[in-house]
């Protein structure tokens, strides 16, 4: 079973879920802590702190970050989807739009396109306060959870 969610009461995060892994030692802690809440309109909201580890050599966001917090971010998406089941990424298509800045909040969101029995399919977008960074979309294969 994942975990129960934390809901922030304080700070900058207040009134957001934060994202956590079973355990402190998973590659989604790795990469950093992600916040997620649900807007009035339905959207699922993600948000990350950035900082210099997450940079490439020329102080943008390293691609390869932006494809983790990607992947996170789908998730995030189809959370409510996967009550009953686990799932994990077939496809994962990226178009790099813009640089992201290190120190400037990360915010992912994006929309169940189709489901089936076995598949969500997802798309989104990353943004920087009004800039898009990236654009996605993929698809998850869902498991039944382990009893």
């Amino acid at each position: 079973m994942p975990p129960e969610p934390h809901i922030e009461t304080e700070g900058p995060f207040a009134g957001w879920t934060r994202w956590h892994a079973q355990d402190q030692q998973r590659f989604s802690d790795l990469i950093g802590p992600m916040w997620l809440r649900t807007e009035a309109d339905g959207r699922v909201l993600c948000r990350a702190p950035t900082e210099r580890r997450h940079s490439n050599g020329q102080d943008y966001l390293h691609g390869g970050y932006l494809m983790a917090f990607i992947d996170q971010v789908m998730f995030g998406v189809a959370r409510p989807s996967l009550t009953d089941h686990v799932a994990v990424t077939l496809t994962c298509n990226t178009e790099f739009v813009g640089a992201g800045e290190v120190g400037v909040p990360l915010d992912g969101t994006g929309e169940i396109v189709h489901e089936t029995q076995k598949t969500i399919f997802v798309r989104g977008e990353l943004m920087q306060q009004d800039r898009i960074i990236c654009t996605f979309s993929g698809v998850l294969r869902k498991f039944p959870r382990r009893k």
